[in-house]
């Protein structure tokens, strides 16, 4: 398995593992924990990508998307109090 898949599959379900952990809210470090290191994976896909061009639309992208939504849960917790 080439790096390019394999970062992409780890970032894909740190992602998943990233958002399903927000259900309880007391897992919210876990999840951040998980949105970075999967965050890193998304990176080295996407970089991965751009140098050989191997989709349009990676997994990375999708698993960013899904990393951010941790941090976006943190802010509004934060500008709600």
């Amino acid at each position: 398995m080439s790096l390019y898949k394999l970062s992409g599959y780890v970032s894909l379900a740190l992602g998943i593992l990233a958002c399903v952990l927000l259900i309880n809210p007391f897992l919210l470090f876990f999840s951040l924990l998980s949105a970075i290191i999967g965050f890193g994976f998304a990176t080295v896909n996407v970089f991965q990508n751009a140098k050989y061009e191997y989709a349009r639309y990676g997994m990375g992208y999708i698993s960013m998307l899904l990393c951010s939504v941790p941090v976006i849960f943190l802010l509004v917790l934060i500008f709600r109090h």
